[in-house]
């Protein structure tokens, strides 16, 4: 087992960070990062809900265009990578890789917009956050707005920084 993980470390760390490379066809790497990084919000305080993984397969379906059967296989193979993983720090490499800065204050979004979608945030939630926000380099004032935009998009009426 820990040489199989070994291997599959090595092989992402030597893989191009073009955004057609792949690590489960048919999708790219960076694509099953991004979709790691939800899963692994949505489950890192232990007490996913519902409302999280919805958000996880709606985002998966809107931001890669995919219908509810390309989306599963999009999030299985994502889960697969994040269960043979030991730290996300290989997914938060990936998505830094292979988006703009841009791109990466989008994604980053979208996590927050994860955490809120069970209408609460936990510390090892906000914690997870606040690390992938450095180590996918998005500068503090562009994630505070990504925050703040994920917010607004899940519909609550109190601010983030009540919580």
């Amino acid at each position: 087992m820990l040489n199989k993980l070994m291997e599959m470390l090595e092989l992402l760390r030597r893989a191009p960070p073009a955004t057609n490379a792949t690590v489960g066809a048919p999708f790219a790497r960076r694509d099953i990062a991004v979709v790691a990084l939800l899963i692994e919000a949505a489950q890192i305080d232990r007490a996913s809900s519902a409302d999280e993984f919805s958000a996880v397969e709606r985002i998966v379906r809107e931001r890669f265009g995919l219908d509810a059967a390309g989306a599963e296989q999009l999030i299985a193979a994502a889960r697969s990578q994040l269960d043979a993983s030991l730290e996300d720090w290989i997914f938060a490499a990936a998505v830094r890789e292979g988006f703009t800065p841009e791109e990466r204050a989008d994604i980053l979004g979208l996590l927050w917009e994860v955490v809120y979608a069970d209408g609460g945030l936990a510390a090892l939630e906000e914690s997870l956050l606040r690390r992938l926000t450095r180590q996918l380099r998005v500068g503090e004032a562009e994630g505070e707005a990504a925050r703040a935009h994920a917010f607004a998009r899940v519909g609550r009426t109190s601010t983030p920084e009540a919580e």
